[in-house]
């Protein structure tokens, strides 16, 4: 088959989308890779370029391509360009709008889907909240989304095949765009096993890119209120505000960007790991457990679908310190900090279980 391969962006970050990228990349290597934007550096040594194909919003400046929200007027068009008529199967990599590619009905469409656009559907007011525009600005964002959400609901009722990241996600399938879909868990990158013997220090750990919505802020005040240790590794735009909270308190250390043998070794050694926010899945929560740590998580989304509570983590039930700082203590009373297995993750949610799946699903027709 001649295979293409649609992904949103390929300009800001490496995270668990292009993770799975890559994972596709790799288990269909003659595919074509279309993608909005493409940042070479980001990506240099993980994609083979001569792979890349882009929409000439590429020739857009790279202070626009680093700020996608500054595109947003153009993508509908760029997208629409694309001539996919030459390939019997296109597989879309998609959290917003490459799914959306005029796909002729004779080319077979799965969609690997993150999430449906969240500010098109469900986080839109509060992302209409927290523009910092005037009246006409509103005015012309909301025609805007209005427009690209009938295009998103409407492109989305041809005949894509939606494969969801987690069973939350196929309920957002479902709610929006009235579809059924399977559910195939991405791949996460894990060591076939771990040293039980792994001394545990005396600390709680957060992984994450800082940006507000990660709600890291919970964690911090919960610690600066616990006095316990809380190391937090990664950066991002929020992180001057959240040190700016931190002030003050030394049981609470930004480490910055960390390279993946490091995080390991944090996660090998942190009594658990924090989990502030409730998202589609969480592959660093399935990192954490295959390395022995437990995590402590606010109950929703795919977290519900990894963490095997009493055994592998704690829920809290409610977005604020005291309820988190409550689910600390529980965790500390209810679960040995080396006692959890991480066997159980490493079965159902590695790169081999995916990769039989996803084909699975691929060689079905």
């Amino acid at each position: 088959m001649k295979i293409a391969i649609l992904h949103d962006w390929l300009n800001q970050k490496v995270g668990g989308a292009e993770s799975v990228l890559i994972k596709l990349s790799k288990m269909y290597p003659d595919a074509d890779i279309y993608t909005i934007v493409y940042n070479k550096k980001k990506f240099e040594g993980l994609l083979d370029e001569k792979r890349i194909k882009t929409s000439h919003l590429q020739k857009m400046p790279s202070f626009i391509k680093r700020r996608p929200k500054l595109l947003l007027p153009f993508i509908k068009k760029a997208i629409q360009k694309w001539d996919l008529s030459e390939y019997d199967l296109v597989i879309s990599s998609s959290s917003a709008w490459v799914k959306n590619a005029n796909i002729p009905n004779s080319v077979r469409h799965v969609c690997y889907c993150y999430s449906p656009a969240r500010m098109l559907w469900d986080s839109w007011p509060k992302y209409m909240y927290d523009l910092k525009i005037g009246s006409l600005g509103r005015l012309y964002v909301t025609s805007l989304t209005s427009r690209l959400r009938l295009w998103d609901y409407y492109q989305s009722q041809n005949s894509i095949e939606f494969i969801a990241i987690s069973r939350h996600v196929k309920n957002r399938i479902t709610k929006f765009y009235h579809k059924d879909s399977k559910v195939i868990y991405p791949p996460v990158s894990m060591p076939t096993h771990t040293d039980n013997e792994n001394q545990k220090r005396d600390y709680y750990l957060i992984i994450s890119v800082l940006s507000k919505y990660k709600n890291i802020e919970l964690a911090v005040r919960a610690f600066k209120d616990s006095g316990k240790n809380l190391v937090i590794a990664g950066d991002g735009p929020d992180m001057k505000r959240l040190k700016k909270i931190a002030e003050g308190f030394e049981n609470i250390i930004f480490l910055g960007r960390v390279d993946n043998s490091h995080k390991d070794k944090l996660l090998k050694e942190a009594k658990a790991f924090i989990f502030c926010n409730i998202e589609d899945f969480g592959i660093t929560m399935v990192e954490s457990i295959s390395l022995g740590a437990g995590v402590i998580a606010l109950r929703g989304g795919g977290a519900q679908e990894i963490v095997i509570e009493n055994k592998t983590g704690i829920f809290y039930d409610h977005a604020n310190e005291e309820s988190l700082n409550r689910a600390i203590v529980k965790y500390e009373k209810s679960i040995d900090f080396k006692s959890v297995n991480g066997g159980y993750a490493r079965s159902k949610f590695s790169e081999e279980k995916f990769e039989e799946h996803f084909r699975g699903v691929i060689d079905a027709k």
